[in-house]
């Protein structure tokens, strides 16, 4: 391999916030993590226990103690601006705004929300909704901003081409307030192989025609339980998936990417909860500076 100059990108993992959210920097520590992304409640319902004051000066004061930032939380999954069931939006576009909400009242920079599915109607019906729901919210709270997640297009979920997000933004009206997050699993599923030299210069080319480029914000850093062009979103650790280790080498080494936050995602196997995220981490540390000889 041959060393190549740069700096290290801050790297962390989606941590639990079990006992409370000040306890989010904490784990940090424990995997060596420089930042970290949490769910702000629970990813699998509508709604969640109230932030308290003492919620945020906890969080704020581990901030401060362990030096690990939370860059993000991740919106819960149930979410659904495509959603044909007007309910289902409603409910999602209001989940959103608390979801907002938290994130600043906790300083948090960034909300990462996988955009939808349309279920049986057309995709053109879909990307319209979550239009129309962007629209509605308005300006997030200051400091805040969406990043919209690139999707491994399992069923009919939106957002597995960069196509498809930037006709979300360009009908938004290109919302200052939101960006992107780029899941490497999910390019992966959705048809991008990143580990080929000549693919990688693909991706980026289609990145830059999209303008998408500019508004990459974040990672998740996560190998694929399932093939290439699977199109099922299926996480595995580093170097143990489909993906193949020279994609994390670029993605690390690349210099439009090193100064964003880098996040695994992935699976938290065993009794041991930091157990894993130390491996990934290490494993994803040893590519950085290196470079295919």
């Amino acid at each position: 391999m041959t060393a190549i100059p740069g700096r290290k990108p801050a790297m962390g993992a989606h941590v639990s916030i079990a006992g409370g959210v000040a306890t989010a920097p904490e784990r940090g520590v424990r995997i060596g993590a420089d930042v970290v992304q949490i769910f702000s409640k629970h990813g699998q319902r509508w709604e969640g226990k109230p932030i308290e004051p003492d919620d945020v000066h906890g969080f704020r004061a581990e901030t401060e103690r362990t030096g690990v930032r939370t860059v993000a939380v991740h919106c819960a999954y149930l979410i659904n601006l495509a959603s044909a069931k007007e309910d289902v939006r409603t409910r999602s576009l209001y989940a959103l705004e608390d979801e907002a909400s938290r994130a600043a009242l906790l300083g948090i920079p960034h909300l990462v929300m996988h955009p939808g599915s349309p279920g049986d109607d057309p995709e053109e019906e879909g990307i319209a909704r979550i239009v129309s729901a962007l629209k509605a919210f308005g300006k997030f709270p200051a400091g805040v901003s969406l990043l919209l997640e690139n999707t491994a297009g399992q069923g009919a979920s939106l957002g597995k081409t960069m196509e498809q997000l930037r006709r979300m933004l360009d009908g938004a009206g290109n919302p200052p307030d939101v960006a992107v997050c780029l899941d490497s699993a999910h390019l992966f599923e959705a048809g991008h192989d990143l580990s080929n030299a000549d693919h990688w210069a693909e991706f980026k080319d289609n990145l830059d025609r999209t303008g998408i480029l500019p508004l990459v914000r974040m990672w998740h850093i996560n190998d694929s339980k399932t093939g290439f062009a699977s199109r099922v979103d299926r996480h595995e650790h580093i170097g143990r998936g489909q993906v193949g280790i020279e994609a994390f080498r670029r993605i690390v080494n690349d210099p439009v990417f090193r100064e964003l936050p880098l996040i695994l995602e992935t699976p938290k196997d065993g009794a041991d909860e930091y157990e894993m995220d130390l491996v990934n981490l290490a494993s994803l540390r040893a590519l950085v500076g290196t470079s295919p000889d």
